[in-house]
């Protein structure tokens, strides 16, 4: 099980303001879907104060990866309709929920390209990620890359089986980085 499935050790007092979040980006994610808008950013959301780290806002969808995942946003929508409308269900000990909100989660992670890590995980916190996989690099490969400043507990991930001659492969690359714990 990937640590995004596993919300388990959410604090109980983190529960309800996690559920929100996540189902307001899930249906925010779905809606603009529907509208035909999906490439633009997300307005502004409420970030909980039980997020951990930071976020890099506004929200922005890969559309490529919402529509790999669109079937399963559809359904995952489905089986958290119930918790919307009956609010005093979101409580600790409801396996169902939690399996529910992972799932959610990591679909939403990998959609949006940054962790959401809540108050009582052992995860790396909230923020930017970026994964690549190659097989070969023969020219340039930049993981994350900023006209100014990247901050935050972000994350590059590049990961190249071979790297020609005169290739160049770079995790970040901005005037400054500044890096949060």
């Amino acid at each position: 099980m990937s640590d995004a499935m596993d919300l388990s050790m959410v604090a109980s007092s983190a529960l309800p303001a996690t559920f929100t979040f996540l189902y307001q980006r899930l249906e925010a994610l779905l809606s603009r879907h529907r509208s035909g808008g999906p490439t633009a950013p997300e307005a502004t959301p409420e970030v909980p104060a039980q997020l951990v780290g930071t976020l890099q806002l506004p929200l922005r969808a890969d559309p490529d990866r919402l529509n790999v995942h669109l079937a399963t946003l559809n359904a995952l929508a489905l089986s958290m309709a119930h918790y919307q409308r009956a609010s005093e269900q979101v409580a600790t000990g409801d396996p169902l929920l939690a399996q529910t909100l992972g799932q959610v989660r990591e679909v939403l992670e990998d959609v949006y390209g940054q962790r959401f890590t809540f108050e009582g995980e052992r995860r790396a916190k909230s923020g930017p990620i970026t994964e690549h996989r190659y097989e070969r690099v023969s020219g340039e490969v930049i993981g994350m890359e900023a006209q100014d400043t990247i901050r935050g507990g972000v994350k590059a991930l590049i990961d190249a089986k071979s790297v020609e001659r005169g290739a160049k492969v770079v995790g970040m690359k901005a005037r400054v980085i500044e890096g949060r714990d």
